[in-house]
């Protein structure tokens, strides 16, 4: 990372406090739902386990669900060109494989098993008001066919944590988006061997939309 970079990683996940509102105001002035936040995102998302390491599970957690709402929207702010916020969903799958995989519990988030402190924003990942579907054709909306994409990749990843937040985000997309929601999880249940039966059932679940 350049020094910039860094010092801009560390003031966003190194320094959350929910108690601390003066600091919030200062990191909310550095952290807008705008293209430079994304461009920043993106960089440290498509390299998590490097740019992520030093800090805790704890502080990351608050930190990931206070940019669910200060920068994540720009996702779908047609203002940012197109080719930005999709390499921004993309960067998702990357921080799910090499980040959320490696410091998770491989515990189910629906069962309220025991878990680290990541495991809640991994579970709720898709539940976050930038990542809700809206329905229509997905050839004329871009932004849904790259979030479907991202879910069915999380899928793909050898993690049970990762697997229940993509089914559970698909579950909450079948509203809008059903056929498509359930053709991805036909094809998981297709493909899938030995998955444990809470998982299985929580996927039978999800593709009907019956998700918590």
């Amino acid at each position: 990372m350049t020094m910039e970079l860094a010092e801009w990683v560390d003031r966003i996940f190194g320094q959350a406090s929910p108690s601390d509102y003066e600091a919030l105001v200062r990191r909310a002035a550095i952290c807008g739902p705008d293209e430079a936040t994304l461009r920043r995102l993106i960089e440290v998302f498509e390299n998590p386990a490097t740019a992520l390491k030093p800090y805790s599970d704890a502080v990351l957690n608050q930190a990931l669900w206070d940019l669910s709402s200060e920068a994540f929207p720009a996702v779908r702010d047609l203002a940012v060109a197109w080719a930005l916020r999709n390499r921004f969903i993309r960067s998702v799958e990357t921080l799910f494989r090499e980040f959320f995989a490696a410091r998770c519990a491989p515990t189910l988030g629906h069962l309220s098993e025991g878990c680290t402190a990541l495991n809640s924003t991994c579970y709720m990942w898709w539940d976050f008001d930038c990542w809700q579907a809206a329905p229509g054709p997905l050839t004329r909306d871009p932004c849904a066919s790259a979030m479907l994409a991202c879910m069915r990749s999380i899928l793909a990843i050898d993690h049970i944590a990762c697997k229940e937040s993509a089914l559970h985000g698909l579950g909450h997309w079948h509203p809008a988006q059903g056929s498509a929601v359930e053709s991805i999880i036909d094809e998981f249940l297709k493909n899938e061997r030995g998955l444990p039966e809470p998982l299985r059932e929580y996927a039978i679940n999800a593709r009907r939309g019956y998700v918590l």
